[in-house]
């Protein structure tokens, strides 16, 4: 019975040794990975952070630039093709008194399309016919004007035409007179060599709104717009003025000019005035936008009393 608790004691100092030195060992494998801190426990050791590579962030901004070249005439009229393109708006001519400060044509009253249209182009239409029973070898229209001249002439063959359109313009490509009277002839002659004439009635225009050189001009006869011989405008003449203001509109940065012809220096210079008066208030302009003009002619027709022509400078 001694000699069993001898063995016993034996084994449990053998096996606390063992466990013992096994700790030891693990203890001694851990030492690389366990740190002790300051209050004596331990923690684990983080491994040092390598940084391989680093992430390069470039931004490039390139700033666009707009360049237009301008000609002679662009910068004369201060009028680009991106003014064309954006604006849709008429050139201004040279320096005028408000370039860099341009008046919008405006008007307290609608559109007043109750009162007659000027007459445009074409100005007159013609409807010649073939005579009956005859074979036609050629034939003309030859427009007359108020001093029994030939002004315009028109010619074919053997062909004659349905109808013909005229727009106004004589031989010499002059715009025929408002107010004065043409007639016009339709000549035919056949293969006997036989002519018929035919003599049309005489008509008077006494408004006209036509083109010119880039210009729209608005021309109305002197009869139809003032009392005989005087400043002053007729009922009528303000309807026509009123009128021309719903065509100026169209055309709101354009300058305007006012051609007034008259017997006498005076009596322009009156009437031209009075009439730029009238459209810069009718539109509400300062009266300077409104440039005059006077013409003389002391051999006029005594019935037309002179002429007065709103020029809407470089409409297209």
């Amino acid at each position: 019975m001694r000699d069993l608790k001898k063995f016993k004691r034996a084994a449990g100092w053998a096996l606390a040794t063992a466990a013992l030195l096994a700790s030891g060992a693990a203890f001694a494998q851990s030492e690389t990975e366990q740190t002790w801190t300051e209050d004596g426990e331990s923690g684990a050791a983080l491994p040092e952070m390598v940084v391989e590579a680093t992430n390069e962030v470039r931004q490039k901004i390139e700033k666009g630039t707009f360049t237009f070249e301008l000609d002679a005439v662009a910068v004369d009229s201060f009028y680009t093709a991106m003014d064309r393109e954006v604006l849709n708006v008429s050139p201004v001519s040279g320096l005028q008194p408000h370039l860099n400060n341009l008046e919008r044509l405006v008007s307290e009253q609608p559109p007043h399309l109750w009162l007659p249209e000027m007459a445009r182009t074409p100005v007159a239409t013609f409807f010649p016919g073939a005579p009956e029973g005859h074979k036609v070898k050629s034939w003309s229209l030859t427009v007359i004007d108020f001093r029994g001249s030939p002004f315009k002439v028109f010619s074919g063959g053997k062909s004659t035409p349905d109808q013909l359109t005229w727009d106004g313009r004589g031989e010499n490509g002059d715009m025929m007179q408002v107010g004065y009277p043409y007639s016009y002839v339709f000549s035919q002659t056949d293969k006997g060599t036989n002519t018929y004439n035919h003599a049309g009635v005489s008509f008077r225009i006494p408004a006209l709104d036509y083109r010119s050189e880039g210009d729209r001009i608005l021309e109305m006869t002197g009869d139809e717009l003032f009392i005989r011989d005087e400043s002053e405008l007729t009922a009528p003449g303000k309807k026509w003025l009123t009128r021309s203001t719903d065509e100026i509109r169209r055309h709101p940065y354009s300058p305007i000019r006012v051609v007034v012809t008259a017997e006498t220096e005076a009596l322009a210079a009156a009437r031209a005035e009075l009439v730029a008066g009238y459209l810069a208030e009718s539109m509400i302009l300062p009266r300077e936008q409104v440039e005059t003009e006077i013409v003389q002619k002391p051999d006029l027709r005594a019935e037309l009393d002179g002429s007065v022509a709103v020029v809407i400078e470089h409409v297209e």
